[in-house]
């Protein structure tokens, strides 16, 4: 079992430096060029969902915690489903350093095609009425929608935009 700290500097450069800053709900960290929203059931607890576009970079993550058991499979996958449509990437898993929870964690270079791709793939299972259905292996968790419409905006304003 490995432990990271979840992202590729992403998290490092995040505001929340502890658990008990990660708000309960959809929250967002905007910086110039870096976005991470991210979503927890209760504050300081375990965050299910979380996206970082770091356009600085080129990259994209999107991270789990809480949701699943630490695995020694050397693959695993997150999907995302909600209103019929799905969504699934490949990553591992590892133990959050800021929560101390197993993690998943799906983290890529990207350039502007792959962009349009994320854009076009990821974006819709957040828009939609919801629940967001995360699946971290065989393991599920319910996401409600309610809350994320601001931070979604800051999101792709920063992630899609000329930022």
């Amino acid at each position: 079992m490995h432990r990271f700290a979840l992202g590729f500097g992403a998290m490092l450069c995040a505001s929340a430096a502890l658990a008990q800053d990660i708000p309960a709900g959809w929250s967002i960290d905007v910086k110039p060029k870096r976005a991470i929203m991210s979503f927890a059931p209760e504050a300081g607890g375990p965050r299910y969902l979380i996206v970082a576009c770091l356009r600085d970079t080129d990259e994209i993550g999107i991270y789990s915690t809480g949701i699943a058991p630490p695995s020694g499979k050397p693959v695993v996958v997150l999907g995302l489903t909600n209103a019929g449509r799905k969504y699934s990437v490949r990553g591992d898993m590892g133990m959050d350093n800021l929560t101390n929870q197993p993690a998943f964690r799906y983290e890529t270079n990207i350039d502007s095609r792959a962009l349009g791709i994320f854009r076009s793939e990821f974006m819709p299972m957040l828009s939609g009425k919801g629940p967001l259905t995360v699946t971290v292996g065989d393991k599920s968790q319910q996401v409600p929608l309610t809350g994320v419409t601001e931070p979604l905006k800051k999101f792709s304003a920063t992630c899609f935009g000329k930022s």
